[in-house]
């Protein structure tokens, strides 16, 4: 399931960056050069993100369903922000900020004390797991407020190149990542069948 998951995120991230190549996905709205695309895309690798992690940590129904749901929340109030003219397009950027908030506290919270809960023998990796996860997602925002639809600090290129390194970060990398912790989780449970195996034996 892990490496379905992955392989689906990159596929959908590659996808975004064929669309923005061949000129796809863009227009100028508002003065302000905006590839809808990318938002697009983040509405459905996110999803996968948070499944990634919900595979992971075993994690229940209720708490999967409202991971997805702020976090489709989100999205549409970023891209609501994105295409909404200056200064009202900060209020919807305030409110997806709001819900990135929700989701981050889901995860900090409910996700890993039920995970930690399932696999307390791998309280580091959901730590590792988390922290990486928030960081990354935390970071798109702060480009977002620092490009042209928001302060217009950064030009064009540079938003491009941090949206470009996140995505290949959040979904490359974390990919990779939640592969390795997806081994360190399997050896932590076979570890106590291992030590029962070689009591018996003696």
């Amino acid at each position: 399931m892990l490496y379905i998951l992955n392989f689906f995120i990159c596929l959908i991230a590659a996808g975004l960056y064929l669309a923005m190549a061949l000129g796809l996905g863009f227009r100028v709205i508002y003065d302000r050069p905006t590839f809808w695309v990318r938002y697009l895309t983040w509405f459905f690798s996110t999803p996968l993100l948070l499944l990634d992690l919900g595979f992971l940590g075993r994690t229940s129904l209720p708490i999967t369903g409202s991971l997805i749901g702020a976090n489709a929340y989100m999205m549409a109030t970023g891209f609501v922000a994105a295409i909404t003219p200056k200064p009202m397009n900060y209020i919807w950027y305030i409110v997806s900020c709001g819900a990135f908030l929700a989701t981050l506290y889901l995860l900090v919270q409910p996700y890993r004390v039920e995970a930690e809960q399932k696999h307390p023998r791998s309280r580091r990796v959901f730590k590792k797991l988390l922290t990486v996860h928030v960081v990354l997602w935390t970071l798109y925002p702060v480009v977002w407020i620092l490009a042209s639809t928001g302060f217009n600090i950064l030009s064009q290129g540079y938003e491009t190149m941090g949206y470009t390194l996140l995505d290949i970060a959040s979904k490359v990398g974390f990919g990779f990542l939640s592969l390795n912790s997806l081994r360190q989780l399997e050896q932590a449970n076979e570890a106590p069948a291992r030590l029962y195996q070689s009591s018996s034996v003696v």
